[in-house]
């Protein structure tokens, strides 16, 4: 009789001990997911006290076009990679100017040809481009003088494109060489590859 009472005493012990530590385990659970939550609101408050708000001093005329294109994009259209710590003087940063070389070749090309219109835009779309490439790499990340640059990008490299586009257009998808469609389709895979998402 002695035994059977140890017995039913060890195991309520047991069982006591038991819910003990269900009830510790929960508490301390309970208590990481309180202190991760406290972490992740306490660092997304540090992220918006010192969130920059964007400028648009030195956008001129172009300031309202910039400020419609941030709120109808929610600032994506005017973001751009940080491509730190490349910059004008280092080798990758210098190569990665060296791409803007194709736009003056296209320019050149389309000169001699005798089409002068074609050959200014392309012309002044590599310039912008290079100027928007170089203030990329030496200012970095979230600068206005970079942004202007790139807003002028788009409206240099749009109008060239848009009159490339005429332009074949008129002729007829069919009399452009195919290895010319084919390398513009990988440009326009490299370069939605490369994009800010």
């Amino acid at each position: 009789m002695r035994h059977r009472i140890l017995l039913f005493s060890n195991t309520d012990e047991s069982n006591n001990n038991n819910s003990n530590s269900n009830y510790y385990n929960n508490d301390t659970s309970n208590t990481k997911r309180s202190k991760d939550e406290k972490l992740k609101l306490f660092q997304k408050d540090i992220q918006e006290k010192f969130k920059e708000e964007r400028s648009y001093n030195t956008f001129g005329i172009l300031s309202p076009i910039a400020k419609t294109l941030d709120e109808v994009s929610g600032e994506w259209a005017l973001s751009y990679a940080d491509l730190r710590p490349a910059t004008p003087r280092t080798i990758e940063g210098r190569a990665f100017l060296a791409t803007n070389v194709c736009y003056a070749a296209a320019g050149l090309i389309l000169g001699v040809q005798g089409d002068w219109f074609f050959a200014f835009l392309t012309e002044i779309a590599g310039i912008v481009s290079f100027w928007y490439h170089y203030s990329q790499l030496e200012f970095g990340q979230n600068r206005e003088e970079v942004r202007l640059a790139l807003l002028t990008d788009y409206f240099t490299a749009g109008a060239a494109l848009i009159t490339g586009g005429f332009y074949m257009a008129e002729m007829g998808i069919s009399s452009v060489p195919l290895d010319a469609l084919i390398t513009g389709a990988a440009s326009v895979v490299c370069l939605s590859l490369c994009w800010v998402w």
